[in-house]
């Protein structure tokens, strides 16, 4: 078993199942398409792990929780994951585990050393398809936190490689728990009620996090992205459900890329085919 098979056995066996955040689905821009929030799955894809509710009070200087993930911590350094060895290398205490979400074929990704390459091929049809790739994070070794990244002003990663179809599009999320679908039905609970897929999340149903879109800055060559939490910077998340929420910054639950296929017709490629490379993924200041 591989290192990264390892972690994310670990995260499915003791974290509960992850949310679905379907917002407005935009033919053209994909943006409000689906939300991984912290290893999720997309609109009628399978879901990873993500995490299970803590306990105790929130993070210095935010607002007390009274759902989602209940207690956040600060990661260890700020490398999420450089793929040392070929293997995952998160510098996160817990870093989580790998999450994909959408039609089939979902993503597929394969661990070289120091990068990771990600590739996925959707035929265009009459409704759109949200193809997904992330981590999901876990505060602390029982998988029960969230993540504290307030000290930091976002995340930052290389990447390479090509997005090929007319109208395609790819979209970058940070998943906090405000934008997570807490009303998602998932495992069934002891009372006869039922574990929410993501027991992280506190958001509205259809919440779904807000997204850069990074097609244009996909290249042959490598190209380092910053993305802030907040600002009015060209790479600032927009978007997402609720509306006008900023990301919460004490309660990070992950990250995911997204391929967004358009509609048939109005000049749309027939597929949408992604083939990208990520490295040296880390928090900045």
């Amino acid at each position: 078993m591989t290192n990264v098979s390892k972690l994310a056995l670990l995260g499915i066996l003791s974290l509960g199942l992850a949310s679905i955040g379907c917002g407005s689905k935009s033919s053209e821009t994909g943006t409000g398409g689906s939300n991984g929030s912290g290893g999720g799955s997309g609109k009628g894809g399978s879901s990873a792990s993500g995490g299970s509710n803590g306990s105790g009070g929130g993070a210095a200087g935010a607002p007390a929780p009274t759902t989602g993930c209940l207690a956040s911590d600060p990661p260890m350094s700020a490398t999420i994951a450089d793929f040392a060895s070929g293997a995952i290398d998160g510098g996160l205490e817990v870093m989580g585990g790998v999450f994909t979400y959408g039609d089939t074929p979902k993503p597929s990704y394969s661990l070289m050393p120091g990068s990771i390459e990600i590739t996925d091929g959707v035929v265009v049809s009459a409704k759109n398809h949200y193809q997904g790739f992330g981590f999901y994070f876990n505060g602390d070794t029982m998988g029960k936190d969230c993540i504290d990244a307030s000290s930091y002003t976002g995340i930052q990663f290389d990447i390479s490689g090509s997005l090929m179809g007319d109208l395609c599009t790819v979209q970058f999320s940070i998943n906090d728990s405000e934008h997570a679908d807490m009303t998602v039905a998932g495992t069934p609970a002891a009372d006869g009620g039922f574990v929410p897929n993501d027991p992280k999340a506190s958001g509205p149903m259809g919440a779904y996090a807000p997204q850069l879109q990074i097609g244009p800055m996909i290249m042959s060559t490598k190209t380092t992205i910053q993305v802030p939490f907040s600002g009015s910077g060209a790479n600032v998340p927009v978007g997402g459900l609720p509306a006008d929420t900023a990301i919460d910054t004490h309660r990070i639950e992950g990250i995911q890329w997204q391929m967004t296929s358009p509609l048939m017709g109005d000049g749309a490629a027939s597929e949408c085919d992604l083939d990208i490379t990520v490295s040296n993924i880390k928090f900045y200041k």
